[in-house]
């Protein structure tokens, strides 16, 4: 049985709207019934506390007792992850549960209780990211040696790597894993050790064989 929802789109061409509409009417197909569209075209750098459109989303949610709300693309809208984690804790907050319909590599399924759990896991890591980035911005501006290039990032946490694995097993690149995650290639490649089949294959030159 399928579940209700709404769906908020944020674009500022008309042509931009329809192709997400289709995108957002392809994901829920056979999974949810769309009660009503929000759609705004403002900046995606504008909170979602100063969009008249997304709290309407939310109260409408609120009165109607529909707790799933659609996105169209998570790799969008981690971009700005500030913005998005501000956000994301309105939507937890609301008592919702967001889905997108690209990009989405957050674990749980479509079981509300595990979805919600996997949603503030990777929020909680978000903002514990964020956090860990303007104190570093803060401790930089008032060392008194000269700046220099940041080293090796930290190595994630257990649920770090988990939504790693899950997001390489979800089709991201190397490259995007690194970028959503904040780790260098080589942490990436010291976690899929043990998962051969996520390595991917070697996309450099190929040495030629020593003569025996």
């Amino acid at each position: 049985m399928k579940q209700q929802s709404v769906v908020y789109l944020n674009s500022r061409k008309s042509a931009d709207f329809e192709k997400q509409k289709i995108d957002i009417e392809n994901f829920c197909k056979y999974r949810f019934d769309i009660d009503r569209v929000f759609h705004d075209n403002q900046s995606p750098a504008v909170p979602a506390s100063n969009r008249p459109e997304f709290i309407e989303m939310l109260n409408y949610c609120e009165k109607n007792g529909i707790s799933n709300i659609i996105f169209h693309d998570l790799d969008v809208t981690l971009k700005n992850s500030d913005v998005f984690t501000s956000d994301l804790s309105l939507v937890l907050k609301s008592g919702s549960i967001p889905y997108w319909a690209q990009g989405d590599f957050i674990s749980g399924g479509y079981d509300s209780e595990e979805r919600r759990e996997a949603v503030s896991a990777f929020s909680r890591y978000l903002d514990q990211f964020s956090s860990q980035r303007l104190r570093g911005k803060r401790g930089r501006k008032t060392a008194a040696a000269p700046s220099r290039r940041p080293g090796r990032p930290q190595a994630l946490d257990e649920k770090g790597m988990s939504d790693l694995l899950a997001a390489r097993r979800s089709g991201k690149t190397i490259g995007e894993v690194c970028r959503i995650f904040n780790v260098s290639r080589s942490t990436v490649s010291k976690i899929l050790r043990d998962y051969p089949e996520l390595k991917g294959e070697w996309k450099g030159p190929v040495l030629p064989k020593k003569r025996t």
